[in-house]
């Protein structure tokens, strides 16, 4: 009698001790719940005064008009706008790749080839599409986004370079420009020789040398930047001051 009891005891211990690890789990789950709840209440109550931020300069912009300004306001109005980039639109925003130029007939030491690139919708494990023109000898940006496990279509025409790099990047031999010819060829047509014409673009690296004014009424026109989530471009606009250029590029 007295083993059953003991036995008894023991089952109704490890029944009561069962029951509360049972309910300290589920404790630790609800309050993890909750964290994870406040966290990302948090973040989009940041995002919301960003964006309420934000407003007057986005109305500003988009009730610009252009065609009122000299070329010289439309020069200094276009600076001032790129130099204010909205901060209610990206949570994770990172400067990827690039390098250190101090060649010594430059004349002055800088970074180069670094991109900014919202990684929001950049998830580990989720599919990620990428299309790079201008390499040179810089392949740091497709190397890290490589790393990450992106599909990579880079382009130049005016280095050599395997057709496989890494595990997911393509090379070919041609450049961006606004008419197929022996050593370049157009966006649209790009993204139509590899399937790509209906698929979401996630990233459109560009860093083409002063070639990127010319190829906008056509990336536009023909609609190849429709399915383009970000455009990481290097402008060259110097060449640009004598215009008549900026009042375009505003309108």
């Amino acid at each position: 009698m007295r083993a059953y009891m003991t036995s008894l005891n023991i089952g109704i211990i490890s029944t009561l001790f069962a029951l509360l690890l049972l309910t300290m789990f589920h404790q630790r789950d609800e309050i993890l719940s909750r964290l994870k709840t406040s966290e990302r209440d948090n973040h989009q109550a940041v995002m919301d005064t960003f964006r309420q931020k934000d407003k007057p300069f986005v109305d500003d912009v988009l009730n610009l008009d252009p065609k009122s300004l000299t070329e010289t306001e439309a020069l200094y109005k276009f600076y001032k706008i790129v130099s204010f980039p909205v901060q209610g639109v990206c949570r994770v925003l990172k400067r990827i790749g690039g390098q250190w130029l101090d060649w010594p007939d430059l004349p002055a030491h800088a970074a180069d080839g670094d991109k900014f690139v919202c990684m929001d919708d950049i998830i580990m494990g989720k599919p990620c599409l990428i299309y790079s023109f201008g390499i040179a000898n810089d392949w740091t940006f497709e190397d890290f986004m490589d790393y990450r496990g992106c599909e990579i279509h880079a382009h130049d025409p005016t280095v050599d370079f395997p057709a496989k790099r890494g595990d997911h990047i393509t090379f070919n031999k041609l450049g961006l420009g606004v008419a197929t010819e022996q050593t370049m060829d157009t966006l649209e047509n790009f993204l139509k020789k590899n399937g790509h014409s209906n698929t979401t673009i996630d990233v459109l690296k560009i860093d083409i040398e002063e070639h990127e004014i010319a190829g906008f009424p056509n990336w536009l026109e023909t609609g190849a930047l429709d399915n383009v989530n970000q455009l990481a471009i290097e402008l060259h606009l110097m060449p640009q001051h004598g215009g008549p250029t900026f009042i375009w590029l505003l309108d």
